[in-house]
């Protein structure tokens, strides 16, 4: 059973947007949301719930790393 999911973009400078997708659960939906915010960072919905928020981070290395979890994605 599929539900849908929704990423919201803050407006950053590329404009405010939003995905809305299908996905089996939120495992699924983290990897689909890796897929379409790949250079901004985004928060995870179903329905009313929001689930987490994902943000693109670089390591001292230059590796980027995506940093999971709840709060304001600007913090």
């Amino acid at each position: 059973m599929t539900e849908t999911y929704r990423l919201v973009f803050v407006d950053d400078g590329d404009g405010p947007k939003t995905v809305e997708f299908d996905a089996t659960d939120a495992g699924s939906a983290l990897v689909i949301a890796h897929e379409e915010a790949k250079r901004r960072s985004a928060e995870l919905w179903r329905g009313d719930d929001k689930l987490c928020t994902i943000k693109r981070l670089h390591g001292v290395s230059g590796e980027e790393f995506w940093q999971v979890g709840p709060g304001d994605i600007t913090g």
